[in-house]
């Protein structure tokens, strides 16, 4: 007997640490994380609407795990799958035991008795369903239920049951089934998800929808009776229609989407942007886009921050495909380095004013110019021979531009456009020239925006009561909801442009001609005051097109993606109408205020726009207070006339008790050639006095060569070297002028002075003589282009 209760005793502690020990192996078979599978890659906007998704690398549409589950869809899962939920520790052995008894009777399973937490183990393991499974599923649900909240299985379960062909997660069936989050759906719609993982292969078009309904109708039902639901949502519910297939997910940012998944596929991105604002963005790129493929002009991009927050607000990295034509759509304009034509002009010109060395209305050169293999050209093929600087910006005239940026340095330029956020501007100044400032380098539109959306961020924000700046208002865009502008601390000095010479930059950018369509629009109260940069790079191959405001900084590139030119590729007539119209999708906003704590009211010269000098015609405005330090007008002598005022005189060869002395306004000869054909009103200095011998005066310049001793050959195709021809200015153009090369007469010129020569390699001198005995002279080295 002793023996018999021994072996008994044996036998049950040996089952018993048996059982133990399977359980121990079951309890250590979870491994957590459940679910290491890929998830889609999904933006949100702003106000938390999908805005793009992409399907997982496994082929589903299975979104990353969201925050919380919503209320009508946990209560209308709990009441069909697991009612006791919040009550078991993740078994039920009645649900178990009952469904055991349903089985037997039914001869088949028909029940299984699983509670979501096991269910879960089951989406995570996905093993078939046997006893042995069950009973690991069981040990292994217990342990769930210990390392986890009630919330977070039930999150878990939402993310990952399947809703139907490649759809898992609640969060994916919402958008494919009601193209709507979870938290906006209806009972009847929560219901219905609810039901549908426990038979996810009814939810198809024509397959087994009357099932699916009544099973649908059957949990309201459940919903109503437990008072979870009142009467009138009831019937409601029971009237809403079963969808009739899955809905492709919204797509409004492609291109954004292809961005973030580069940083890191299968996460929830929370975007700056706004749908609403992103959809109107969407359709004004896609009428244009229509039109600008007549001319085979095949892509287009546009981006629109918020000046305050420096958030993105909209972003259309290219054109969508017409016909299954496919022109290179998938690339990332917005992000893509391009050449960016004129577009850096107002970042020189506010650099400029910062520094002091010109003022707005300072008369700038616009006559031709040669450098080393260099030689800048106006869009229109003319010269102004001198205009305002703010004119030349608006009129985005090239050469003024390329005489700034030699006075200002180029290595000091890159330096402000690094400060500026343009990283990619990368390389020594000596490898763009002065080639930089007409489209030499390149830029995102991402960067262009952000700089000039700083620059109007540091305006707005300069403190005028006592002339501080933040030091951090440059930087990227912002286009993650998590991320802020930090503002730097203040600073008496401005990080990268003054807020005067922003202000100047921005008044002059006002005054650049507008598209056919925006014609007089100054001449209506509904016009909205918007200072605007257009850009075309070399070739036709980049329109560019930045408008700024107080409130918004709209940006615009118009061209081929594969670098393909066409001739309507310009900035002002493909670029410039998409940003007006994009503008006119957002709110108004008042103009910036002067900051005149930043500015200091002089006495400007009314003709040349320096400061004035004693014998200048004086005017008065406000100018940046480094414009202090700028040049005084250099172009106003003081001229003795004879008592008619007719003709010049000086005191060798006239009283000076009879002369008259006026300041008068002098350009030099080259300037004053061009400039008289524009100005009419211009007034030549009068002839000497046949009484007096000329002064020493300049009035010939040579227009080629300028700025270098060095006279490059052109070559012919035999090889040999060919004539190149020689301008020079004379301020009386009826004039005659003899020219010498080396002492030898070579001919001689009115009106229009030019000449052909032929001079061989080597140092050669040209003389130049008038008929009144001024003589110009050069000393030049003649090289081949080879030799340079």
């Amino acid at each position: 007997m002793s023996l018999k209760f021994t072996i008994r005793k044996a036998k049950k502690t040996y089952l018993l640490v048996f059982s133990g020990f399977i359980a121990l192996l079951f309890w250590l078979s979870i491994s957590l994380p459940l679910f290491n599978i890929p998830y889609s890659t999904v933006l949100y906007d702003n106000n938390g609407e999908l805005l793009s998704a992409h399907i997982a690398s496994d082929g589903q549409w299975r979104f990353p795990q969201g925050d919380s589950v919503p209320a009508k869809f946990a209560s209308s899962l709990l009441i069909f799958e697991d009612a006791y939920f919040y009550r078991h520790p993740g078994v039920n052995p009645l649900a178990i035991g009952r469904a055991l008894w349903q089985n037997i009777a039914q001869g088949k399973v028909v029940s299984g008795g699983s509670t979501l937490t096991m269910q879960v183990i089951r989406l995570a393991t996905q093993k078939r369903r046997t006893v042995w499974n069950k009973a690991k599923e069981s040990v292994q649900a217990l342990r769930l239920e210990i390392s986890s909240s009630k919330k977070e299985i039930l999150m878990l379960y939402a993310t990952h049951a399947p809703f139907g062909g490649n759809v898992v997660g609640l969060e994916a069936a919402s958008w494919r089934y009601f193209q709507r989050a979870p938290h906006q759906l209806s009972w009847a719609e929560s219901a219905m998800l609810a039901v549908l993982p426990n038979a996810p292969g009814l939810i198809h078009t024509g397959k087994n929808r009357e099932l699916l309904l009544q099973k649908r109708n059957r949990l309201l039902k459940k919903l109503f009776d437990q008072n979870k639901i009142d009467s009138l949502t009831y019937a409601l519910a029971l009237d809403e229609a079963i969808p009739p297939h899955p809905y492709p997910l919204p797509q409004p940012a492609p291109h954004l989407l292809d961005y973030c998944r580069k940083k890191q596929e299968g996460k929830i991105y929370h975007l700056t942007l706004d749908k609403a604002l992103q959809k109107k963005l969407n359709r004004t790129i896609e009428l244009h886009h229509h039109q600008l493929r007549l001319n085979e002009i095949h892509n287009a991009a546009a981006i629109v921050l918020d000046v305050k927050s420096g958030k993105v607000l909209a972003y259309c990295g290219n054109t969508q495909p017409i016909k299954k034509q496919w022109h290179q759509n998938h690339v990332d304009i917005i992000q893509a380095p391009r050449s960016t034509g004129s577009i850096l002009k107002p970042f020189l010109y506010a650099a400029c004013l910062c520094d002091g060395l010109l003022l707005p209305t300072s008369l700038v050169a616009d006559i031709p110019t040669y450098y080393k293999n260099f030689a800048p050209k106006n869009y229109n093929r003319s010269y102004s021979g001198a205009v305002p600087a703010h004119e030349a910006l608006s009129r985005s005239l090239n050469v003024p531009s390329v005489k700034m940026l030699e006075e200002y340095d180029i290595g000091r330029f890159c330096a402000v456009l690094h400060k500026a956020g343009l990283t990619t501007v990368k390389n020594k100044p000596d490898y763009y020239g002065l080639s930089l400032i007409l489209g030499g380098a390149e830029a995102t539109l991402f960067e262009l925006s952000g700089a000039y959306a700083s620059m109007a961020r540091t305006l707005s924000n300069y403190r005028k009561n006592n002339s501080q700046y933040y030091t951090n208002e440059f930087r990227q865009p912002i286009l993650f909801k998590d991320e802020h502008l930090t503002r730097g601390k203040l600073s008496d000095f401005f990080p990268v442009f003054g807020a005067a010479a922003i202000y100047h930059t921005f008044e002059a950018m006002t005054n650049v001609n507008r598209p056919d369509e925006e014609t007089g629009w100054k001449m209506f109260a509904s016009s909205r005051k918007i200072a605007w940069k257009t850009g075309t790079s070399f070739g036709y191959r980049d329109a560019w097109a930045v408008g700024v405001s107080p409130g918004y900084v709209v940006g615009v590139w118009v061209g081929n993606a594969t670098g393909e030119g066409r001739p309507g590729i310009v900035g002002g007539s493909t670029a410039g109408p998409i940003m007006f119209d994009i503008f006119r999708h957002l709110p108004r906003t008042s103009w910036f205020a002067p900051p005149y704590d930043d500015m200091l009211k002089a006495a400007i010269c009314h003709t040349s726009g320096f400061k004035a000098g004693l014998n200048c015609p004086i005017d008065s405005m406000y100018i940046p207070v480094q414009g202090q330090k700028s040049d005084i007008c250099p172009y106003h002598p003081l001229i003795h006339l004879d008592e008619t005022g007719l003709f010049r005189v000086h005191s060798d060869c006239y009283p000076t008790s009879k002369m008259q002395h006026n300041g008068w306004f002098v350009l030099p000869p080259a300037m004053e050639w061009y400039y008289r054909k524009n100005h009419p009103l211009y007034k030549t200095l009068p002839p000497m006095h046949k009484n007096c011998h000329p002064a020493q005066a300049q009035v010939m310049e040579f227009i080629y060569p300028q700025n270098s001793n060095h006279l490059f050959l052109p070559v012919g195709i035999d090889g040999k070297t060919q004539a190149v021809v020689l301008k020079v200015a004379h301020r009386n153009s009826s004039s005659t002028i003899f020219w010498h090369l080396d002492g030898d007469f070579l001919g001689e010129t009115s009106f229009v002075h030019q000449m052909a020569i032929k001079p061989s390699i080597g140092k050669h001198q040209i003389t130049l003589i008038d008929e009144d005995g001024n003589i110009l002279q050069k000393n030049m080295l003649c090289v081949g282009r080879g030799d340079a």
